[in-house]
């Protein structure tokens, strides 16, 4: 790797990445006294990747903090000197995001394993607004190294896992195809999550098809480390089923055929089988023992639609949850080009409307050749 001085840089970020420009001071041509930048390099990150190295650096500069403090010092009078040598004296510096943190762990401990993973992100709008800090990350069990579920609970360890869920999980990790491992934060509240996920037999899904029956897909653990929740969340796929038969079940989950929400789901279920027939798409419903939670999940994907494609909804969920219009914007100008994947919402835990959405799905190649 050649090593190239840069004294400039510029970062912009835009359409879900970051992008930083690394330069050499220089005359400007033509302009006397003036300087210009002589760009050398340019590196592209993802928006969570920029989140991560962000988080690094900072850890990193840390232990020289010191350092620099005394070396600044130097350059000032011996009684300023010694007052910015006090203890407690240093600039203060904005409060450390404990959310982030704690996403840039687990994002770390992934991917240390070197092993091929899908990452998808996720956003949230509700009566609290937009919650954007949210991701999922998904492996093959098979994929996982050493023994899966081993490996699998001391990352939840790591993250927090209370003993209980963690039994739990460990006692029905054997069902698991995939493995699902899943954050959101924001000031209130820290949320990880394990999913298990099974590989429902062709022959069962047909028989609850013709039963019109549910089956078990999805058994996931979710506790939240700042205010010690935990709950077992059980995701049941309806196999098959056409849209009319959808739109009938997202009406009794509602209860309320004129609620603002329905509507919404509604046309974007419409707005998918019009690009492919519906029993393509994977309708769940989600239920939690310890609360009134009622909710549904569609999956998108074979739709082939983009965020922007759902914009007219969007837009319809931004005023029924009076967010505001630039905030909104700012985030919707980000991801509106990337491939839509799931629609979640409902009625959440203590009776919230919500809508979730899932985009921008990207797989992870497999870094470690020597591994099957």
């Amino acid at each position: 790797m050649d090593v190239v001085p840069a004294d400039a840089f510029k970062l912009a970020v835009a359409a879900g990445e970051v992008a930083i420009e690394f330069g050499q001071l220089a005359p400007a041509a033509g302009r006397r006294g003036q300087t210009g930048v002589a760009v050398t390099d340019r590196v592209v990150l993802p928006l969570e990747a920029g989140r991560r190295l962000l988080l690094w650096l900072e850890e990193s500069l840390r232990p020289h903090a010191v350092a620099l403090q005394a070396a600044g010092a130097k350059a000032l009078a011996p009684q300023e000197a010694a007052a910015a040598a006090r203890p407690g004296q240093v600039t203060a510096r904005p409060s450390v995001d404990r959310s982030g943190e704690r996403a840039a762990e687990l994002l770390r401990l992934i991917s240390s394993w070197e092993a091929p993973h899908q990452y998808e992100r996720s956003l949230r709008l509700s009566a609290r607004g937009i919650q954007a800090n949210r991701f999922l990350l998904t492996l093959n069990a098979r994929d996982i190294p050493g023994d899966a579920s081993r490996e699998a609970l001391a990352i939840c360890d790591r993250m927090g896992i209370p003993p209980v869920l963690r039994a739990a999980a460990e006692a029905k990790f054997a069902m698991a195809n995939c493995v699902h491992f899943g954050f959101e934060g924001d000031q209130d509240s820290i949320i990880c999550k394990l999913y298990l996920e099974r590989a429902v037999p062709p022959a069962e899904a047909r028989a609850a098809h013709a039963a019109g029956q549910k089956v078990l897909l999805h058994l996931a653990f979710k506790w939240d480390l700042m205010t010690s929740a935990a709950v077992t969340t059980r995701y049941h796929w309806f196999p098959y089923l056409t849209a009319s038969q959808i739109e009938r079940r997202l009406s009794s989950l509602y209860r309320d055929e004129a609620a603002p929400s329905f509507a919404i789901a509604s046309a974007m279920l419409r707005l998918a089988a019009g690009r492919v027939p519906a029993e393509r798409l994977q309708y769940l419903e989600v239920e939690e023992a310890e609360n009134e939670r009622r909710s549904f999940d569609l999956n998108l994907y074979d739709a082939g639609l983009r965020v922007s494609d759902a914009q007219p909804f969007l837009q319809r969920m931004r005023e029924h949850f009076a967010i505001r219009p630039g905030q909104f914007q700012a985030l919707y100008d980000q991801v509106k080009a990337l491939q839509l994947g799931h629609l979640a919402g409902g009625l959440h835990r203590e009776g919230r409307d919500f809508f979730n959405l899932y985009y921008g799905a990207v797989g992870l190649p497999q870094f470690s050749k020597g591994r099957p």
